[in-house]
């Protein structure tokens, strides 16, 4: 979909036709579904169907954001004093000894392999 006419090209030759600009089903099928996703979900991001059924449970599960962590660390001190206009910006490094980060493939394989140890 990185392509200014996906959805306009001639199925035969794949040359461009009519306006590329125009609305195909896709476009109208997204909006739809982002629309449903915005009116029937709550302020948390639920979707209302699933948490207003009585035989759903809802729990809140406790996360760390580490930026937020790093924030809190470095600007709780007492003798901390804020610059005019401070703010921060987060610099991720890795502890591995390859130096490479995490891939999505591997971030994935490893949330499957701890929804199958529970």
């Amino acid at each position: 979909m990185h392509d200014d006419w996906h959805g306009h090209r001639d199925p035969r030759n794949n040359a461009p036709t009519g306006d590329k600009d125009a609305w195909i089903g896709w476009d109208y099928a997204l909006i739809t579904a982002l629309g449903v996703i915005e009116d029937y979900s709550d302020e948390s991001g639920l979707p209302v169907w699933e948490i207003d059924d009585e035989a759903v449970e809802v729990n809140a599960i406790k996360k760390i954001n580490k930026f937020k962590a790093a924030i809190e660390n470095r600007t709780s001190g007492a003798k901390y004093k804020a610059s005019p206009g401070e703010y921060f910006v987060p610099e991720v490094t890795t502890r591995r000894s390859s130096g490479e980060f995490q891939t999505f493939s591997e971030w994935v394989q490893n949330s499957i392999d701890a929804k199958i140890e529970e």
